[in-house]
């Protein structure tokens, strides 16, 4: 059966700004159906403080593909910072761990696993963190968007993994600050009575979703540090404008979060829908990534298995698994097996060379009008593998 190969020499495109945007002209779609309106995608970002297992995997190529596909039929962009994933507690607490207990060490030499498992033995130890401590962590990324050293390398090793996989660089170590200040944020969700503020008590910032039935969530510590939803208000609401929809894709564990996020959107006047993606068990057990239980399973692991298939079919026979056998809420544990019948599969397709079609095919397209990656991907496992047209090669490879 066929399997992976590792290449020596991938050719990055990598994404700019802060909304990264198709860059190529747009094609009509064969049936007549051209997306009415400027579709933006806010994947939930990833902490830099680990390797990335196949549930994060399955979310950026579900990412990739209803990127990729969706901008062949008008304006779409892809909202990531890194700021929203390190102005977090979560990740400041594991940066100040390093710091005080390896304050000397050369990150730039370590792998994925050691800065893994150094994440996974910092949670065992059921930490204390004084929260004072974090204060400057947070000032640096607020300053100057600072990512500490082993972050930094682990997202330098993501990015040669993004790469081989033909994932667009989302912008891993942009610097780019914020489009809103926390103050303005805070204010205008104050003016529109979606905040219960005890700050002037020495108190906490809640969120206030009771209008629709959501519970309260907690925003902002006693401390003064926001959670990870307020760097996403601070990102998504300055970019809320007509005829865009937001296409909110997140980890399902996170639902009422995002619910929640949906509802803020749309009382400052957004269109939205949200993409719950499950989880992807390992040995039929779904448990954070902070708790370990990924050895084996990682993207690096994944595209180290030696094998007789090219860097193509790996990353179309990825595309297959993820997307196409692991629907949004399939509950099925991640299966090598059939990974590597996906990229057998991929091998073959490829082999048939290109369509001679002259038409691209038609996408198929959700109620909102952009592309179903799911659908798309399932659309190469007909009984016979047929040549792949040039605009599917240009998504799923």
């Amino acid at each position: 059966m066929n399997t992976t190969l590792r290449t020596p020499s991938i050719v990055r495109t990598a994404m700019t700004g802060p909304c990264t945007s198709a860059s190529r002209a747009h094609r009509a779609h064969p049936d007549g159906r051209r997306a009415a309106r400027e579709f933006v995608i806010a994947p939930v970002t990833i902490t830099p403080t680990k390797p990335l297992t196949p549930t994060h995997v399955k979310g950026l190529l579900w990412a990739d593909v209803l990127f990729k596909a969706t901008a062949t039929l008008g304006p779409t962009t892809l909202v990531w910072n890194p700021r929203m994933s390190t102005l977090t507690t979560q990740t400041t607490a594991f940066w100040n761990h390093l710091d005080r207990t390896e304050p000397d060490t050369d990150w730039s030499g370590e792998d994925q696993t050691a800065i893994g498992r150094r994440y996974v033995e910092f949670h065992s130890g059921r930490p204390t963190i004084d929260p004072s401590a974090l204060d400057p962590y947070f000032a640096q990324i607020e300053r100057d968007g600072w990512i500490h050293p082993a972050s930094h390398r682990l997202l330098e090793l993501w990015r040669t993994e993004l790469d081989l996989l033909h994932v667009r660089d989302p912008g891993l170590t942009d610097t780019r600050p914020l489009a809103w200040s926390e103050q303005r944020a805070l204010a205008a969700l104050a003016d529109r009575g979606l905040l219960i503020d005890h700050r002037p008590h020495g108190g906490p910032v809640y969120l206030d979703g009771a209008r629709w039935g959501v519970p309260i969530r907690q925003i902002v510590s006693v401390d003064g540090h926001a959670n990870y939803l307020l760097p996403i208000l601070r990102s998504l609401l300055p970019a809320v404008a007509p005829g865009r929809l937001f296409l909110l894709l997140f980890d399902e564990g996170l639902a009422v979060d995002y619910l929640l996020l949906d509802r803020i959107l749309a009382e400052f006047g957004a269109d939205t829908t949200r993409l719950p993606l499950s989880r992807v068990p390992i040995g039929g057990k779904v448990v954070s990534s902070k708790y370990g239980g990924w050895t084996g399973s990682t993207l690096s692991d994944l595209s180290a298995i030696s094998g007789s298939a090219d860097a193509d079919a790996y990353r179309l026979g990825m595309r297959l698994y993820f997307v196409g056998l692991l629907d949004r809420q399939c509950s099925q544990s991640f299966r090598v097996d059939l990974l590597r019948r996906c990229v057998g599969r991929a091998a073959r397709i490829l082999a048939l060379g290109p369509s001679d079609e002259r038409e691209d095919p038609a996408l198929p397209l959700s109620t909102h009008g952009y592309v179903d990656p799911h659908r798309l991907a399932c659309s190469l496992f007909g009984p016979r593998p047929a040549p792949l047209p040039a605009l599917l090669r240009e998504v799923l490879v």
